[in-house]
């Protein structure tokens, strides 16, 4: 079934940049996913040690923490296409070089390039979507929920295929990320930059700054950016610990395993209906604000679940819940910022994405740590829980969960006086 409507069936290069920017999506995923299933094997061929393991992750992550702001810069200022070509080639050289090597250092100094690819990859899909369906609505919805179906459907498969390929070699995963340099290539080449038609003059860079500025006092902004830390802040605690917590209740690590499945499952399972959604009476940043909220809430179910069928139930409420935010939550910033500030206010999302993916471990082993913290939540009547049941990294999903719903909840009452304030003081 085509994604456009009759009235672009004479702009194929819609159609074909669409499906493609899908596939460039998908592939950014492999940076994790893909691989991880080696890393017992990298241990016995080349000696890899914990820390290396943890590195692999680490230096692959935090570029994006620097390198996601200059890229936004950039495509804001220049192209779009240039910024996602070079990103492309980058990743899919120095992935496909980590094939030819056994020396840890030279693998990890090429993790941290393909880290400084992998940040302008993911924001400049979602922009450059964002600029091609920008005057109309409902489509550039349905295409980033799509988006989000793809990412997922990779995340599914990927540590299946990516196990398989490192069970004939260790290395042989990082051949397949040679695909990104034809893509970078046809980028280039062939895709056609979008949206030049809403590009204004070129303004200083003052100008563009301050512009920048005041789109982050924007509600729908805020909202986005509020829900999409929560959302992998908390996500990145599941992966963290997940693991150990169904561990301590006898189960396997190919059980937790299913239950990440499950939670890409009903993420995907929503994002494929994010388009009837932003055509139901209620706006899409209230459709987000719900989700986080019920995001908060579900969450806390990874502390209380006891049993595998448990885990699995909360992991796939947890994505339904989930898919309802991340199908909307990059049409809020696109749909409401201009084409001359749009990559860098998706940037500043994929940067506070990244800062919770970050940060998340450390809270989680914080609070796995320091017991205390959860002593005063004991006494809520609603939650009805015992302390000594509660321990470790249990207390992390109550406390993020509480939190999360607490700020959905002030963000709701926050933007309804806002409202309430412009009602009263608009003439009449």
């Amino acid at each position: 079934m085509s994604l456009l409507p009759t009235s672009f069936k004479d702009r194929p290069e819609l159609e074909r940049t669409a499906s493609f920017l899908y596939g460039v999506s998908a592939l950014s995923m492999m940076g994790v996913t893909f691989i991880s299933p080696v890393f017992p094997l990298m241990f016995l061929e080349i000696g890899m040690t914990e820390m290396d393991m943890a590195n692999m992750i680490a230096w692959f992550t935090f570029p994006a923490l620097i390198f996601i702001p200059l890229w936004g810069f950039i495509a804001d200022r220049f192209q779009r296409k240039i910024v996602l070509a070079v990103s492309l080639l980058l990743f899919g050289v120095c992935g496909t070089a980590i094939f030819f090597t056994d020396n840890m250092q030279t693998i990890l100094l090429l993790r941290f390039a393909q880290g400084i690819g992998v940040s302008g990859i993911m924001p400049m899909s979602g922009t450059i979507i964002g600029d091609m369906f920008s005057k109309q609505t409902d489509l550039e919805v349905g295409a980033q929920g799509l988006r989000v179906v793809s990412i997922n459907i990779a995340k599914f498969f990927y540590p299946v295929a990516g196990g398989l390929l490192g069970g004939i070699a260790w290395n042989l995963p990082f051949l397949f990320f040679f695909i990104a340099i034809p893509a970078g290539l046809y980028t280039l080449k062939y895709m056609p930059e979008m949206g030049t038609e809403e590009k204004e003059p070129r303004t200083t860079s003052f100008v563009y700054f301050y512009s920048l500025w005041k789109a982050l006092f924007n509600w729908s902004v805020v909202i986005s950016y509020a829900v999409v830390f929560m959302r992998f802040f908390i996500k990145y605690g599941v992966y963290t610990f997940l693991p150990l917590m169904v561990l301590k209740y006898g189960m396997s690590s190919g059980e937790a395993g299913l239950v990440f499945s499950m939670m890409s499952l009903g993420l995907a399972a929503v994002a494929t209906q994010v388009k009837r959604l932003a055509n139901s009476r209620f706006e899409i940043k209230y459709i987000v604000l719900a989700g986080m909220i019920f995001i908060g809430i579900v969450s806390i179910g990874f502390s209380l679940a006891t049993s595998l069928i448990s885990f699995l139930l909360v992991g796939l409420l947890y994505g339904i819940m989930e898919g309802f935010a991340a199908g909307l939550e990059t049409s809020l910033l696109t749909q409401n910022t201009s084409r001359d500030i749009r990559a860098g206010i998706v940037s500043i999302g994929s940067w506070i994405r990244n800062l919770g993916k970050t940060i998340s471990p450390l809270f989680f082993l914080y609070v796995a740590t320091h017991p205390e913290l959860f002593i005063p939540l004991s006494s809520i009547p609603l939650l009805n829980l015992d302390p000594a049941t509660i321990v470790g990294p249990d207390q992390g999903f109550i406390i993020t969960g509480l939190l999360g719903t607490l700020a959905g909840a002030i963000l709701a009452v926050l933007i309804t006086l806002s409202w309430a304030i412009k009602k009263i003081n608009s003439p009449s």
